[in-house]
């Protein structure tokens, strides 16, 4: 097995997070502007010619017995498992709260969220910071398997699971049954914010 390139997926992670604090200094005309041009740049690599990289860069990682991955557009950083704050009261997929950078930060169970089987539970060894628009937090990892890249036409919806794939936070599964997880859907719902306005 091959070492992970640590520092790698940390500049990369680094370089996305400046982008985004850019975006949000910038005025709403030039965040749509750039939006668009974020948007069209997509398209042309989703669209790119034989030998070129096409498809999203993701970062795996494990969780519950199963496989899964996060668009690292939406990757703010991976950091190692840090204390917990439990909080009375919260919804069950909370897993607590943590400080990091000098703010509160709500870190939510995806084993709880995505209902996986209690017999697959291990213990979680890492955190995925996530960050969108107007919210942040993280989520556990029992382990992660780092960056790599997914086709579009390799993404299906094939796992059992997916009864319903407009309700859930799954996007495509890879061949490899690795599940691509709708991030900015997850920092977008409502019910996931833990200390909205109170």
């Amino acid at each position: 097995m091959t070492a992970f390139d640590w520092k790698a997926l940390s500049r990369r992670l680094e370089t996305a997070a400046a982008a985004l604090a850019a975006l949000e200094r910038a005025d709403p005309a030039a965040q749509e502007r750039l939006l668009a041009e974020r948007a069209a740049a997509l398209a042309a690599v989703a669209a790119a010619p034989a030998g070129q990289p096409a498809g999203v860069e993701v970062l795996a990682f494990r969780c519950g017995g199963e496989r899964y991955a996060f668009d690292t557009a939406w990757v703010t950083r991976v950091l190692p498992l840090l204390p917990l704050t439990l909080l009375p009261g919260v919804p069950a997929h909370v897993a607590g709260i943590t400080m990091w950078e000098g703010e509160v930060l709500a870190v939510l169970d995806l084993r709880v969220l995505l209902d996986l089987p209690l017999s697959e539970l291990a213990e979680p060894g890492a955190l995925i910071v996530l960050r969108g628009e107007d919210n942040r937090f993280a989520v556990l990892a029992d382990a992660i398997d780092g960056a790599r890249r997914f086709a579009p036409e390799d993404m299906g919806h094939s796992l059992p699971m997916l009864a319903d794939p407009d309700a859930s936070y799954l996007l495509g599964v890879a061949p490899d049954r690795t599940a691509l997880l709708d991030a900015r859907r997850l920092l977008a719902d409502s019910t996931l914010v833990v200390n909205a306005d109170h």
